[in-house]
């Protein structure tokens, strides 16, 4: 029984070890505490500039990606962008709207854009010759007197 109780142990550290491991993105729609934790995984420095309505956290990786999220002042994000060499964990990105983004990403799988303007989810993917650009917002979460144009 010894054993037993002694792999599972080793089985549960294993698996929480490998939890661990997985780099944190602040979904939209998450908390700040998200945001913190991503330029953490992204190994990335850190800038926060506050607006009125919101406040800009900008994570730049040793690899050039830089992402920039938009969070309320309530804590919650409500846009974010990105822009790189390389794509992001989109998925990680998009938390509860990434099955809608992959259900429009499947039909058009063969192009280098993916353009999705819905009224309580917008989200816009290109790729570029040289890196990736995209976006994706919550109209609806918007703080009055932000205009989307602002959120690049």
């Amino acid at each position: 029984m010894t054993t037993f109780a002694n792999r599972a142990s080793l089985t549960a550290l294993t698996a929480l070890a490998a939890l661990a491991a997985l780099p944190a993105h602040a979904a939209l729609g998450g908390d700040v505490a998200s945001v913190l934790r991503d330029g953490a995984a992204l190994r990335a420095s850190h800038a926060v500039t506050p607006f009125a309505a919101y406040d800009l956290h900008e994570a730049t990786s040793p690899d050039g990606t830089v992402l920039r999220e938009y969070v309320d002042k309530s804590g919650r994000v409500f846009a974010l962008s990105w822009r790189g060499p390389g794509s992001p964990n989109v998925r990680a990105l998009l938390g509860e709207h990434a099955a809608q983004y992959e259900a429009v990403r499947r039909r058009f799988s063969s192009h280098k854009v993916v353009n999705i303007d819905e009224p309580g989810f917008a989200v816009s993917i290109v790729k570029l010759p040289r890196g990736w650009h995209g976006q994706a917002v919550l109209p609806a979460a918007i703080p009055a007197g932000v205009a989307r144009a602002d959120l690049r």
